[in-house]
């Protein structure tokens, strides 16, 4: 399992629509093995956090990122998004987790 971790900050009067619009493919429903989420800073409503999860191995990834994305993504993202803090791309390493297991024989 693979994590694309994204935390951007939106242009003022820019909304989470506005950004989903700039890179979610049209396609996304049909990409298998893939989810994302969306999130919003509770401290800064322009501060976006995207995770994208996708069960492909780091060779694999390669082949799979350009469909994650508009094939003019980065230019419309230049539009609506002010700044990027992390843009990185993160394998599992623990699975399943060790949290929510309370009651639970190992």
């Amino acid at each position: 399992m693979l994590r694309a971790i994204f935390v951007r900050t939106l242009k003022p009067g820019k909304t989470i629509e506005d950004y989903l619009d700039a890179w979610v493919p049209d396609d996304a429903d049909k990409l298998e093995g893939v989810r994302t989420s969306i999130s919003q800073s509770t401290t800064n409503e322009r501060q976006i956090l995207t995770i994208i999860e996708v069960d492909a191995s780091t060779e694999e990834y390669g082949d799979i990122a350009p469909k994650l994305v508009k094939p003019d993504a980065w230019d419309r993202l230049a539009e609506v998004v002010e700044s990027t803090e992390l843009e990185t791309v993160f394998a599992e390493t623990d699975s399943p987790s060790r949290f929510g297991q309370a009651g639970q024989q190992a």
